[in-house]
């Protein structure tokens, strides 16, 4: 019988489809219970691990969940330590595909079994419509059957070149050579379950020995690397780091598993005799190379983390804190990247604001919450730094996709998006009466200096306050000291009308005095309200905000 080398190219094409389809209804049907899950347990390298492997083997993809703990890692809602672990256990969980092909691909008539699924999954997709849950779970059965489907087309093509092979005619070539072709092959398809596949199939067909596939199996697992490397050029500085963690993992695991390559046949063929069932024993190979792996690196990890965050570090000066280091791929991870950037531009708001009426920072911010504002001090224009950052966050914004926020979610990033603008008109505000306060500050008039004076002591107080409200997670605990810190604020702006025209009255200005005072005060007042809204929509939620509004029932000047 000829080989038929159209029938093995439509086999692999078939089982790459299935793995799509797959990958594609497994992240739908999940949703978003798989980020929250790899965001919550990856406390500890222990739970990482685990999180990494058991996300990855439902997933069927460990590029996906990789993907995730990049944007997590970025909006600084994980640690590269902890990212690391995942990886780890993801680079595991792409075993349980062998062990599905292994275990079912070769002991049952797979034509037979993945026809019911093709035709079952076909139907549901076509009369339950796309967009629906049972229809993500069609195409699951779908992509089940095709995986299947395209494992029969590849095991008949080998069965052909099976009668014309000879083995013999490979028994000369190094175990080096199947590591590098291993890698080729890996690293053309992008898919180490479609190697792996391939090399069971070539096993079972005995148009390869086990110490050949077992080359084969290591030079697969490091063909995995250059999907990585790809994906990093050019990339966040995180995906740079993360890639090479990943890099390196697979090259020393891959040096490891080819020096012990005979101990570890002997073990899986002769120790737990599966002499006679090579493709269960490939699988089993290949998940004790990754363990070996794992227990190399996993004590090390955050010592390995840290030594890989020095070695690459980003040479760029960004603007931004948080949402330069993140992609927009994941939007939950992006919306908590905008979460902190919005709470860091609302400091940098409160520390120029301090600066231009000439108060010392530290009387609202502690020694160590000064020094975490990144590089403020070597900041010449302050100003020009929240402009850019407001700007950053709206462009990052833009390219989140809605579809992928919940309305609750994209009601939140609105929010944001309203509290970084208030937030950068009340810098506005100040900076526009930087030279008001500088003339009315050297005044020799006394009401004047009484007034400077009241003005900074309350500008303390009320930075303190608004500070300790940015850092507090407790909605409803917020939402009252709001709308007590808008009562202040609403009669201290009375009284403060009301004494000015008193003095007026009394003729104890000058008219440059006046007209210097009015505007300051207009505006510092202006700039206490735009700030107090941005602390509002960035610390309540939309029903707080709602209510709080009917209540204040307040206009401001939009800009």
């Amino acid at each position: 019988m000829e080989f038929d080398f159209w029938m093995l190219f439509a086999g692999i094409g078939i089982f790459l489809f299935g793995i799509f389809l797959m990958e594609e209804s497994l992240k739908a049907i999940s949703g978003r219970a798989f980020k929250d899950f790899i965001r919550r347990y990856t406390s500890n390298r222990y739970k990482a691990l685990g999180t990494g492997t058991l996300a990855t083997a439902v997933l069927q993809s460990s590029s996906a969940v990789i993907l995730m703990v990049l944007a997590f890692v970025g909006a600084g809602i994980m640690q590269l330590s902890s990212a690391f672990g995942v990886i780890l256990g993801a680079n595991l969980g792409t075993t349980f595909t062998s062990w599905i092909v292994a275990s079912l691909g070769f002991k049952v008539d797979i034509e037979s079994l993945s026809l019911p699924f093709i035709g079952i999954g076909g139907m549901g997709l076509i009369f339950l419509g796309r967009a629906s849950k049972a229809a993500n779970y069609s195409k699951l059965m779908v992509g089940f059957g095709f995986l299947f489907l395209g494992l029969s087309y590849m095991k008949t093509s080998v069965d052909q070149l099976t009668e014309s092979f000879d083995l013999s005619t490979i028994d000369d070539y190094p175990l080096v050579v199947f590591v590098l072709i291993g890698f080729i092959i890996t690293a053309i398809m992008q898919s180490s379950s479609a190697s792996m596949a391939i090399i069971l199939t070539a096993l079972f067909g005995e148009v390869i020995d086990f110490y050949t596939a077992s080359a084969l199996v290591i030079g697969a697992n490091l063909g995995t690397t250059v999907t990585a490397i790809l994906g990093s050029l050019g990339g966040i500085i995180v995906k740079k780091q993360v890639a090479t963690v990943h890099v390196v993992f697979n090259f020393v695991t891959a040096i490891v598993a080819f020096i012990l390559i005979k101990p570890l046949n002997y073990l899986v063929l002769e120790l737990f005799a599966l002499k006679n069932d090579p493709v269960i024993a490939l699988a089993l190979f290949h998940t004790i190379f990754k363990v070996l792996g794992i227990i190399i690196f996993l004590p090390f990890t955050n010592k390995f983390a840290d030594f890989i965050e020095r070695l690459i570090k980003d040479e760029k000066v960004h603007q931004t804190r948080f949402i330069h280091k993140t992609s927009t791929e994941v939007a939950e991870a992006s919306l908590a990247a905008i979460h902190k950037e919005t709470a860091y531009l609302i400091h940098l708001v409160m520390l120029h604001n301090l600066k231009e009426i000439q108060i010392k920072p530290s009387l609202v911010f502690n020694s160590s919450y000064l020094s975490s504002l990144q590089n403020t001090k070597k900041d010449k224009n302050l100003y020009l730094k929240i402009k850019n950052i407001q700007s950053e966050v709206f462009v990052f914004t833009a390219q989140i996709k809605s579809s992928d926020l919940s309305e609750r979610e994209n009601l939140q990033l609105n929010q944001y998006l309203h509290s970084i603008r208030y937030a950068a008109a009340s810098a506005k505000s100040i900076k526009d009466i930087s030279h008001e306060f500088s003339f009315l500050k050297e005044s020799k008039t006394a009401y004047i200096n009484k007034e400077i004076e009241r003005t900074q002591k309350f500008m303390i107080k009320s930075y303190t306050v608004l500070h300790a409200l940015i850092r507090n997670e407790s909605p409803e605990e917020n939402f009252a000291k709001i709308i007590k810190y808008n009562s202040t604020i609403s009669k201290r702006d009375q009284n403060s009308v009301i004494k000015l025209s008193d003095v007026i009255k009394e003729k104890q200005l000058s008219q440059e005095d006046v007209s210097s005072l009015i505007s300051f005060s207009r505006n510092f007042n202006l700039a206490n309200r735009q700030l107090n809204l941005s602390v509002k929509d960035f610390t309540l939620n939309t029903e707080q905000t709602n209510i709080l509004e009917a209540i204040e029932n307040v206009e401001i000047d939009h800009f």
